[in-house]
């Protein structure tokens, strides 16, 4: 069955088609760009971008999650060798892990040094090896996630039947949204109860919530449930939703509701947001070549993995902290689209294969 954002070009064999999601590619490419936002906004200064920041850049790395939860299980249903598809996918996802990581160890040190400075070397040895098995940092933290979860859904898909798996995963969903929104969410109101002591538990074990408890196992679980029982929500209503919860998270920043409540509503609005979003950009049909959504895909691998260092190194450096975002923004996004086509024009396969670029 072809949906509205999903184009059959050709076969290569008797089995397969390929298909093209071109809304995805777009909306990948703006969830890139939210991401860009997140890491530039600093030092806060500028009224647009901290509405960006707070009320809409959260939905970037979970609407990540669902489209890798959805192409994963796509893939996954329909091989013949499952188990050579798992041990190739957690593969690909340890070599970028393990790359990026390398990369950044330098950052991160120096990073655990200025934050603990009077501290033990068995701290810092301790505080590293968090970082690299437990929670990951930077970009990293995502791979990490995805890989774990991953494995999860895997486990569910080859021990339990199709009613079953539903159930065990939407099970897993509930139970990583309620860990988020207690960490996240609810922990000013939670400090004084026996709950504080589970969110410490996280704290030390993950530092944060970006972890594949409380964000890649729920939002890649969502994809795959929407995959495997190919749920669809038209396209108006899916906007119409959009609409009404993005003014609900202005309502909640130009009336300061957090601050009233004590309650972090921009996590709990994340989640709708983040599922109407997707179901938007599958609906979409964009009507282009597939190599055109080839590119866009490119150029969100490449914001995503390369504009830290455009940021950390390069403006925030020569500009400053207080350097307006939106232009620091702009600035990223514009040099890594050319960077993106550069490398794809070179032979540099190493690189193609660390931004994951095809």
């Amino acid at each position: 069955m072809i949906n509205k954002g999903q184009t059959k070009l050709s076969s290569y064999s008797n089995t397969s088609d390929i298909e093209v999601y071109s809304g995805i590619d777009l909306f990948k490419v703006f969830a890139a760009i939210l991401v860009v936002f997140i890491h530039s906004n600093i030092a806060k200064n500028e009224e647009f971008s901290n509405v960006i920041v707070l009320c809409f850049s959260g939905i970037a790395v979970p609407f990540f999650f669902m489209v890798s939860g959805f192409f994963f299980y796509k893939k996954l249903s329909n091989v013949k060798d499952e188990k050579s598809f798992i041990i190739s996918y957690e593969k690909k996802l340890l070599f970028l892990y393990f790359f990026w990581q390398l990369v950044n160890l330098p950052m991160t040190i120096n990073a655990y040094i200025i934050k603990y400075p009077d501290s033990s070397v068995i701290k810092y040895v301790l505080l590293i090896f968090r970082s690299i098995f437990l929670c990951g940092n930077g970009i990293t933290w995502y791979i990490l996630s995805m890989l774990e979860a991953a494995f999860i859904i895997y486990l569910v898909h080859k021990f339990f039947k199709d009613k079953a798996k539903i159930k065990i995963v939407l099970f897993l969903i509930v139970i990583g949204f309620s860990f988020l929104l207690c960490y996240d969410s609810f922990k000013n109101l939670l400090i004084s109860t026996p709950y504080s002591y589970v969110n410490k538990f996280f704290y030390v074990l993950f530092s944060w919530s970006n972890n594949f408890i409380m964000k890649a196992v729920p939002f890649m679980g969502i994809g795959c449930i929407i995959y495997f029982l190919n749920l669809r929500i038209p396209l108006s209503l899916a906007t119409v939703a959009l609409a009404l919860l993005s003014v609900f998270s202005l309502a909640v920043y130009c009336f300061k509701i957090n601050d009233i409540l004590n309650i972090d509503f921009y996590v709990i609005l994340n989640i709708p947001i983040t599922i109407c979003y997707f179901f938007i950009s599958l609906e979409i049909n964009l009507n282009i070549k597939p190599e055109i959504s080839q590119i866009l895909r490119g150029i969100s691998s490449t914001i995503y993995f390369l504009h830290t260092y455009i940021l950390y190194y390069v403006l925030d450096k020569f500009l400053g902290y207080e350097f307006s975002c939106v232009l620091k923004v702009l600035i990223s996004v514009t040099c890594l689209t050319v960077v993106y086509f550069l490398i794809r024009k070179s032979n540099l396969k190493i690189l193609k294969k660390v931004l994951n670029l095809k």
